[in-house]
């Protein structure tokens, strides 16, 4: 039991133990595999094992569960139970919550009434130790429902979390992303806003892997499911639908596994006899009366890109609803300034979002806020190009 003990510590101390991967060949020479849990194998889809290391005083048990195997739903009534993974990869899953990937070191306190379950990863073995804390008079355990495949198979498999893989990387970079970043801009964006900014500008820089990790959270924050395709839907006039369709499919399987119903209402605000000069409108909204009559300018070769800026740019994006002007215009900046070599527009969209009401220090909190994503060269020329429309203005 004292080599148990010891062992836990070192893992609550953050000291890295030497526990086997348990992908393919499982090692139990140190943490024992145990029996077949067939007394409470009603509760479990696939198989697990129980090996008692102390049950005459703290209860302390090693529950190893084979790849898929999870436990079904379930609350602990007056007390806390203790998870500490000692080996291979899994999932601690409470309702309402983000899941927590465990991998070896992961500690996790389940609060008395909280409704939860733990299994292993798609790929890989699982081990955790477990025992009952605070014990209050009355405590049991209620099993509920299971957790089916279609529940289950909507998390990752152990390789593509880059929290098991990557560690000591995801941690250094979620403190920055996710707390120094945050703390920095929080004053200035708010966490809808934040979020509306990563989605634009992870289209905007190619992150599809990033924007479907981040999307579910951005709807935890308020973003709408109409706002998300809107904001797809017009990263189609700056970035093409060769970059835009994979976030466009992406987002409808995001929808589907949070049960939100496709299509969306329709959001288009006109026809295809008004849309040059609705989106006329919008152009003037944006940047002033000098764009009337832009729609016909230029040299007769290359006057029709002009004219599709207007009807279809303007006319078939901005003018829908589900966002408003000034929102469009920054999601435009994001866009530019994640995609790069977009200088000249990103410095024209900096005047639009100063015209719809997007000043210098906001703008600047959303450059932060995306720095993260696209690195420093591309927030720097970003923040180059705001200095200059400033200096501009001042002229």
């Amino acid at each position: 039991m004292k080599k148990y003990l010891l062992i836990i510590i070192t893992l609550m101390m953050g000291i890295n133990v030497n526990a086997q991967n348990m992908k393919e060949n499982v090692d139990f020479s140190v943490w024992p595999k145990g029996e077949l849990n067939t007394g409470y194998a009603q509760y479990f889809i696939g198989n697990s094992y129980l090996a008692p290391l102390d049950g005459q005083n703290s209860g302390l048990v090693n529950v190893t569960f084979e790849p898929r195997c999870r436990n079904n739903w379930h609350i602990h009534h007056k007390s806390v139970q203790v998870l500490i993974c000692v080996a291979g990869h899994g999932w601690y899953v409470e309702e309402g919550k983000e899941p927590l990937a465990m991998h070896p070191g992961t500690v996790v306190a389940i609060p008395a009434e909280a409704k939860h379950w733990h299994g292993a990863a798609k790929d890989s073995w699982f081990q955790h130790l477990t025992f009952m804390a605070k014990v209050e008079e009355g405590a049991s355990n209620e099993w509920l429902e299971p957790v089916v495949d279609e529940e289950y198979d909507k998390l990752p498999a152990s390789q593509q979390l880059l929290s098991v893989t990557d560690p000591e990387y995801t941690e250094r970079f979620e403190a920055f992303a996710f707390s120094e970043v945050v703390n920095q801009v929080k004053t200035t964006l708010d966490d809808r806003t934040r979020h509306i900014c990563y989605l634009a500008t992870l289209l905007g820089c190619q992150g599809i892997d990033e924007y479907c990790e981040l999307l579910p959270q951005a709807l935890k924050n308020g973003v709408t499911p109409v706002e998300v395709k809107e904001i797809v839907y017009q990263a189609t006039a700056y970035l093409g639908l060769g970059r835009v369709r994979p976030f466009l499919t992406a987002t409808n399987d995001v929808f589907r596994h949070c049960g939100i119903e496709l299509p969306l209402a329709p959001q288009a605000q006109t026809t295809m006899e008004n849309r040059r000069e609705r989106g006329t409108q919008a152009q003037v909204d944006c940047f002033g009366e000098g764009m009337r009559d832009f729609w016909k300018s230029g040299p007769d070769d290359s006057r029709h890109i002009n004219l599709w800026l207007a009807d279809n740019c303007f006319g078939d994006y901005y003018t829908r609803s589900g966002l408003n002007v000034k929102m469009r215009e920054l999601i435009t900046f994001c866009f530019l300034a994640a995609q790069g070599g977009c200088e000249p527009q990103l410095k024209g969209h900096i005047a639009g979002n100063y015209h719809v009401g997007n000043d210098k220090d906001f703008l600047i909190a959303v450059i932060s806020a995306n720095l993260p994503f696209i690195g420093y060269p591309r927030t720097l020329n970003a923040l180059n190009c705001i200095r200059e429309v400033e200096t501009a203005n001042k002229k």
